[in-house]
């Protein structure tokens, strides 16, 4: 009678855990309803390609190989393979129809992170794992651009397949899955190009586990994929396309990439994304361990890059961190703060793995431009941290008695200074 009650309870709880997961994707339709828009942008974007998307069904060669051209008014630095898809659809759909659609693939996404952590995390009661695969409903980025259609959240949806056939690997080294990985973030990346610097990791990660034959069949194969995208590239003056798309004013690609930026915004951002989750105490005991002389070496580290941060607060994004300092503080001053324990928390939560060094390489090649907006890195930075990051979720998120409040209250608080921006500025 006791194992009954048991399991009946356990059904129940599993069921409400179910059943909010569903709630949180119906809050997304109701945004939907009532046109919502946290990243402020995605309105604009949507309908800016939207717009050239139209004229691949006006004149689809034309358009193609003016894809990107400012003088055509087809500047973009997205892929055009997206919009293509999109412009069969706009044959027999209204757009309306397209974007409620569009909202679908947030549900599937949140499912089939689920399912890679389950594989991840075996010895997790599944419910804590549905509450973190809600996160996907609640990232502000995601939401948005589940209501207004764009090419990134595709490229996440294959990403997303990427890593669950990744974990899926990792249990039985079988060959075929090794391929889908690779597959499936090269299709990411024909949607969305920087997903191509994921590539690297998986294969990488793939090399120390199969044949030396199977690694030339993967690249044999990864070449036969890429074949059209070189072809693509090579007929376009990609740094123009670029630098008028970002509207840098005449500023050169290479000229944009200073690496103190990068390193100090994507900090900030990653330690911002992965705050719902970490055991502060933790962090805490970890950085006691931290030797005098690698704290001295941090931040001296950290006080190169600030010297040479130059990154503007008025445009091109910048985070967080970035944002709410100068918003409410008219200064860096907070976010510099921030990204001294963004980088001290970073440093001991790789715990000298190279798996999570790769990672963090990763993402700093993911944003090669100079823009550096947070809609680049929500959701994802949260996904790879539980899925491709090697760390213990136990620890961190599942023993803590205040792990819902946490969760929610970082979340809160991060919509609470979004709609706060734009009622007070």
């Amino acid at each position: 009678m006791l194992i009954k009650k048991n399991s009946l309870e356990k059904v129940i709880k599993n069921n409400y855990y179910l059943l909010f997961f569903f709630l949180l994707y119906l809050t997304v339709l109701i945004g939907f309803y009532f046109d919502e828009d946290n990243l402020g942008g995605a309105i604009l974007d949507s309908n800016y390609h939207f717009k050239i998307s139209e004229e691949f069904n006006k004149s689809f060669l034309h358009t193609f190989q003016n894809f990107g051209d400012p003088e055509e008014n087809l500047a973009t630095r997205n892929s055009p393979v997206f919009w293509v898809f999109l412009s069969i659809f706009e044959k027999y759909l209204s757009y309306n129809f397209i974007r409620f659609f569009n909202t679908l693939i947030i549900f599937v996404i949140a499912i089939i992170f689920y399912k890679s952590l389950l594989l991840k995390f075996k010895d997790i009661k599944s419910y804590h794992l549905l509450i973190l695969s809600s996160f996907i409903f609640l990232s502000p980025s995601l939401r948005s651009l589940a209501i207004w259609p764009y090419s990134l959240i595709w490229g996440i949806f294959f990403f997303t397949l990427s890593i669950y056939y990744y974990l899926k690997f990792k249990d039985n080294l079988n060959f075929n899955k090794s391929f889908l990985i690779l597959f499936n973030v090269i299709i990411a990346a024909y949607i969305y190009p920087a997903f191509s610097v994921f590539y690297l990791f998986y294969f990488l990660q793939i090399v120390k586990k199969i044949k030396k034959i199977q690694c030339f069949k993967l690249l044999f194969l990864s070449l036969l994929l890429s074949i059209p995208c070189i072809i693509y590239l090579s007929s376009k003056d990609i740094n123009t396309i670029f630098t008028v798309a970002q509207g840098m004013g005449g500023i050169s690609f290479h000229k944009s990439l200073n690496v103190s930026n990068k390193l100090l915004i994507i900090s900030s951002i990653f330690f911002y994304l992965i705050l719902p989750i970490i055991n502060f105490k933790e962090i805490y005991l970890k950085i006691k361990n931290v030797t005098f002389l690698k704290i001295i070496f941090l931040i001296l580290f950290i006080s190169v890059n600030i010297y040479l941060f130059n990154f503007p607060h008025d445009k091109w994004g910048g985070g967080f961190f970035h944002k709410f300092s100068n918003l409410f503080f008219e200064n860096n001053y907070l976010f510099f703060f921030s990204t001294f324990i963004s980088i001290l928390t970073i440093y001991v939560l790789t715990d000298k793995k190279f798996q999570n060094y790769l990672i963090l390489i990763i993402l700093i090649l993911y944003n090669p431009q100079l823009t550096i907006y947070m809609k680049y890195f929500d959701p994802l930075i949260f996904m790879v941290f539980l899925t491709l990051f090697d760390f213990d979720l136990k620890k961190h998120f599942v023993d803590k008695t205040y792990r819902y409040y946490q969760f929610y209250g970082v979340i809160i608080f991060y919509y609470i200074a979004v709609y706060s921006k734009k009622i007070f500025f």
